[in-house]
């Protein structure tokens, strides 16, 4: 009974079904498609999925406001960009979400740094999303995508990204 309010009070709060437990996954509804990503808590377990599949892990840091179903990927704000890269990149890898705010420099360094690097330079506030991706094992940064506004060049530089990825994963 408790982890049903715990559930109900959470999709009350922020509009999508977050489980409590550890070692599940948040989901959120973009569209028709139901897109999950582990949480930062739950790295294990997305370390073991990348390597069972074979993916390189896309690590999402965003506002959890943002998964709550609404807005389209379309939008030219960081709900805009942030649907559109869990929902483009749900396929080719495996999702990890970080809370932007509460979970700052509170993350992997490797991954911190990544997220607080723009240009070769320091950002100590980024404009979030920022998607940095790691190989399986977590040990590399294999590409960054900062915030963009326009869908277009969004779409571009993930899908630039993920080529890219893939390339260094295959030892090219």
């Amino acid at each position: 009974m408790k982890q049903l309010v715990l559930i109900w009070t959470t999709v009350w709060l922020f509009g999508a079904v977050v489980s409590a437990r550890a070692g599940d996954k948040l989901t959120v509804r973009i569209g028709d498609y139901t897109v999950s990503a582990w949480r930062t808590a739950d790295l294990d377990s997305a370390k073991k999925e990348a390597a069972a599949e074979h993916k390189p892990i896309a690590w999402v840091a965003s506002s959890p406001e943002f998964l709550d179903g609404k807005g389209r990927i379309s939008s030219s704000g960081s709900r805009g960009a942030t649907l559109h890269a869990l929902y483009a990149l749900r396929s080719q890898t495996v999702l990890v979400f970080e809370d932007g705010f509460a979970e700052n420099h509170r993350v992997l360094q490797l991954v911190d740094d990544a997220v607080h690097t723009k240009d070769g330079k320091f950002n100590h506030n980024p404009t979030l999303p920022t998607v940095v991706f790691l190989n399986p094992e977590v040990t590399k940064v294999l590409a960054i995508v900062d915030f963009e506004p326009d869908f277009v060049k969004r779409a571009q530089m993930l899908a630039d990204a993920l080529k890219e990825v893939k390339s260094k994963m295959a030892g090219n």
